[in-house]
């Protein structure tokens, strides 16, 4: 198939969504198939390159979040277009849009993932628990974008359940975003000088650091604990500052993939303490590193789906069970040990490999019923 993927940026190493389409686009060549990127960043051999669109306020906002939005170019993109037998929409912003209208115009099948929940909008503007505006976003995503296809990629069956509560009607397809298969248990863990805690994501409001942090401070075993948070965001200072007046030993970095699953590897726990998920590849590609997970149970979060057993789930920003469960997992190492184990295997269902069959079979789906609908039109 030729495929092309647009997706307003795929220069942000620290987004999800930016490496979720780069690891697609990559594995969908990696099966034979050509596939052209429409975004801020792309390159020539990998598609085609839109300038940045800039929006007042937004634009300003949206930085602190390394986030940029792509202005349309309707001549490149209808190059970008040509010979596509299917265009996927990662986004539902003004790019998406025109370019859908135009795939449209051009008689391009086409699908969209849903990879921006409501909440992660509403949490950066400080309106978290304000439900009617989750649920207006819900809404004018549907209005303005998604109620113009038929199929819908969504990265785990909560966002799907979100969805259909939120009256999408299209035939939405679960399908994890996959985590690479580099990502797996060493030979051999190594005994740290410390015990060794990790999360990796945005450091952003409704990724909860601050509860990790403040739970790092209450365990009972502070002193003998290293923390390591990944990943950029406007929460950073923030987190910074708690960390020294909570006096615990704390690391803040973004690594390149080679040395986060060195990181990995090496650690002792992994904590997914946020509270807004659509899926979270993190902290699965934690797990198929052999990481016992220990995972907010957020109503707004799919990430508990990964927990096997209560003692993977503590309450949501609640540091003080946090540390309960991080104090349990320090204290009985032959247990984590084993259930380590159990962990990277259940994460097998999840792999790239089986997500990138589930998404052919999507554009497959889409691809042959566009070609049953013009086989009826009547000829002019």
């Amino acid at each position: 198939m030729n495929i092309v993927i647009v997706i307003d940026l795929i220069d942000n190493l620290t987004n999800g969504s930016v490496m979720t389409a780069r690891r697609f686009a990559d594995g969908l060549r990696s099966r034979g198939h050509e596939v052209k990127i429409v975004a801020v960043g792309a390159t020539e051999e990998d598609g085609v390159a839109v300038d940045v669109r800039y929006v007042p306020v937004l634009s300003e906002v949206s930085a602190k979040n390394q986030i940029k939005y792509g202005k349309f170019d309707r001549e490149l993109v209808t190059k970008a277009f040509e010979g596509a037998d299917i265009v996927h929409f990662i986004f539902p912003f003004k790019l998406e849009k025109k370019c859908k209208k135009l795939a449209d115009e051009l008689g391009i099948p086409s699908t969209a993932a849903f990879h921006v929940q409501p909440e992660d909008i509403s949490y950066n503007i400080h309106l978290a628990k304000f439900k009617p505006l989750n649920n207006y976003i819900y809404g004018n995503f549907y209005k303005k974008f998604y109620r113009y296809f038929n199929r819908i990629h969504c990265p785990s069956r909560f966002i799907a359940n979100q969805l259909d509560l939120h009256g999408y009607k299209q035939e939405l397809y679960v399908i994890s975003n996959g985590f690479d298969s580099a990502f797996t248990p060493p030979k051999e863990r190594p005994k740290n000088e410390k015990f060794e805690i990790i999360m990796v994501g945005r450091l952003a409001p409704e990724k909860k650091q601050k509860i990790l942090i403040s739970a790092v401070a209450a365990s009972a075993h502070k002193d003998k604990i290293h923390l390591t948070l990944l990943g950029n965001g406007p929460c950073k200072k923030k987190l910074q500052k708690q960390a020294e007046k909570l006096k615990v030993d704390v690391e803040f970095g973004f690594f390149p993939k080679e040395k986060l699953i060195e990181r990995l590897q090496s650690s002792d726990l992994y904590v997914h303490a946020s509270t807004v998920e659509i899926e979270a590849i993190a902290c699965l590609e934690a797990i198929a590193c052999g990481l016992v997970p220990v995972i907010s149970d957020s109503d707004l979060s799919a990430t508990p789906q990964f927990a096997l057993d209560g003692r993977s789930l503590f309450k949501n920003d609640d540091w003080h069970d946090l540390a309960s469960k991080i104090d349990y997992w320090y204290e009985n190492s032959s247990e984590r040990e084993n259930m380590g184990a159990i962990y990277a295997r259940s994460a097998d269902k999840y792999s790239l490999e089986n997500s990138l069959q589930m998404a052919e079979r999507m554009f497959i789906d889409e691809i042959n019923d566009a070609r049953a609908k013009r086989a009826q039109s009547p000829r002019k």
